[in-house]
């Protein structure tokens, strides 16, 4: 697992990529930073990859923490055999000190397998986006039984704004593109956001607003 921290993706501790690879959905992915990185150090993309080597890393970790799972991939590809899945699942429930973190372009009906301490999350990079991915989160995934549900609007491409008529997320993250091909993202549609979000997590690198996060298993208030 590789650590992470404010510096580097900021809401989690860890990544933990027992699954890699992936390809691209909708804009957002355009200038996806896992494609970049893969093509970089050669390592698959395109379709998802297996590594079994890496299921037992969590259980190595003590220390309570926020685990982000699949960082390299999105565990909702199409390509990844439900076997992964329930292998990395069960790689999940062996370390129970931890909070596992998915975070998904491509809900669906395999969400109903997520252990129930896990935070479930969709990445939505426009309100159109946010309206669909959502809906279909929420649809798989019933509130009761999970901790958590949440959305990541990065890269934040267009303003979005809350359905007050659905079901508020427990968390919501957005920011802006980040590199040389970085879209235009105006502060003004993350405020207004944060202003929506009873929890929010701001990603701009500098000038955040708030920098929240749900308790992790185990805590018994919120910390940021």
């Amino acid at each position: 697992m590789n650590k992470q921290g404010f510096d580097g993706i900021g809401w989690c501790d860890f990544t933990w990529n027992p699954i890699i690879g992936c390809s691209p959905v909708s804009p957002g992915c355009e200038n996806c930073y896992a494609a970049a990185i893969s093509r970089r150090f050669g390592l698959p993309w395109g379709t998802a990859h297996f590594m079994p080597d890496r299921l037992g890393q969590p259980s190595k970790v003590p220390t309570p923490a926020r685990v982000f799972v699949c960082s390299m991939s999105d565990i909702g590809h199409e390509t990844v055999k439900p076997e992964w899945r329930e292998a990395v699942y069960a790689a999940m429930r062996a370390a129970p000190q931890h909070t596992f973190i998915i975070l998904t372009k491509r809900p669906g009906a395999w969400l109903r397998d997520v252990p129930p301490s896990a935070w479930i999350g969709v990445t939505a990079e426009d309100q159109a986006h946010y309206e669909s991915r959502w809906l279909e989160l929420t649809a798989q995934v019933q509130g009761p039984d999970h901790a958590m549900r949440f959305i990541s609007v990065e890269p934040m491409l267009g303003p979005v704004t809350l359905r007050d008529d659905w079901c508020a997320p427990d968390l919501v993250i957005a920011g802006p593109e980040t590199g040389p091909k970085a879209r235009p993202c105006e502060d003004a549609w993350i405020d207004a956001l944060a202003n929506e979000s009873p929890c929010f997590f701001d990603k701009r690198k500098s000038g955040w607003s708030r920098r929240e996060l749900p308790a992790r298993n185990g805590d018994q208030q919120k910390n940021g």
